[in-house]
């Protein structure tokens, strides 16, 4: 009989070998118990890695849809605050100019003129309100104030043109009649709040632009996401305001100051059907954003699911395999161990 030997080496390094792949093998088992998809897709898939890539990038797509609808959407219901802000401020108005018409009282003359003032400020603030670092009510001029307060200028200017008109009728101010208030108020103040004077470069209230902000909310659809301060109700907002801050406290008669409450109550009325026009425009919009949030989350399900068909391991197989391979390492490192401590001198 002939006999053979194996050396002592040639075990220790058939051990580390088994440790090294057992090591790698264990890597990849866990990470797949933890994440429930293959750790390698391209080994584990081979041709069908391209599917899993392509689904990825469609993910990805559908998620950097979401976030841009996301800021749309936070854009859009902080502009729907603020026209609804704005016509609380002209109802108010309207409520203070209903209880003048007919009185004379100097005391509800100035309480008048203060909420004319006032329901202007709370346009200005508003129309010039910003949401993440952009102002909500320039168009795409997102980085440009949209309005500035000319009532000042523009006060002095309607009530000197109100002295020249009485002198030319051979009137003081006080004697002018209804009639005539209502020529003035529509020949001259009007004009002042034209869409042509309210843009005016130079001495003009807006610097918005016209053109409102478009969204992209799905591959094959796209919204109008803002609007502006050039609309019609704003500037009827406005209209009404310095009117009254204008012309109500010129020791009017009582036809003329009539006439001034009024028109003012016109203006604020047409005003307020302006901004709710404005903002069942961006409601629209803002279905369509859900609409779109909606079909695009029931995609992201759809290609998740694939994905979990095409990429997915048994997490529980996994995790068995990982506690087995950590068996046969601890048993590798003992056996590794007991070689290292064989010698010679122990026999001799």
């Amino acid at each position: 009989m002939k006999s053979s030997f194996i050396s002592s080496s040639a075990i220790q390094n058939a051990m580390r070998l088994t440790i090294r792949q057992s090591q790698q093998q264990m890597v990849k088992s866990a990470l797949e118990a933890t994440t429930g998809v293959y750790a390698d897709i391209g080994v584990s898939l081979g041709s069908g890695a391209a599917k899993s890539v392509n689904f990825t990038a469609e993910l990805n797509r559908i998620k950097s849809l979401q976030g841009s609808n996301s800021v749309v959407g936070g854009r859009m219901e902080a502009s729907q605050l603020g026209l609804d802000s704005m016509k609380t401020a002209g109802d108010a108005l309207v409520s203070k100019l209903t209880a003048l018409q007919g009185s004379q009282d100097k005391t509800s003359i100035t309480v008048a003129v203060q909420s004319a003032g006032d329901a202007l400020a709370s346009l200005m603030d508003t129309a010039n309100s910003r949401y993440n670092g952009e102002y909500l009510f320039s168009g795409i001029n997102t980085d440009v104030q949209p309005l500035q307060n000319q009532s000042a200028t523009v006060t002095a200017d309607i009530q000197s043109a109100l002295n020249t008109y009485a002198t030319g009728l051979g009137k003081d101010v006080s004697d002018l009649t209804g009639d005539e208030m209502e020529t003035f108020i529509t020949g001259t103040v009007e004009p002042m709040f034209s869409e042509a004077s309210w843009t005016d470069p130079t001495t003009g209230w807006s610097s918005a632009s016209d053109q409102n902000m478009s969204s992209r909310i799905s591959n094959s659809e796209v919204i109008t996401s803002s609007t502006n301060a050039n609309s019609e109700g704003m500037r009827y907002f406005a209209l009404a305001a310095v009117t009254v801050s204008a012309l109500a406290g010129q020791n009017l008669s009582a036809d003329a100051l009539g006439k001034v409450t009024s028109m003012a109550i016109g203006y604020s009325a047409q005003a307020t059907s302006g901004i709710v026009t404005q903002a069942s425009q961006l409601g629209l919009s803002q279905e369509r954003l859900e609409k779109a949030n909606d079909a695009l989350d029931a995609q992201t399900s759809i290609i998740q699911n694939k994905l979990v068909d095409l990429q997915g391991v048994d997490q529980s197989e996994a995790s068995t395999l990982v506690n087995a391979l950590q068996t046969q390492l601890e048993t590798a490192y003992t056996i590794v161990s007991k070689i290292q401590q064989l010698s010679l001198v122990n026999y001799l």
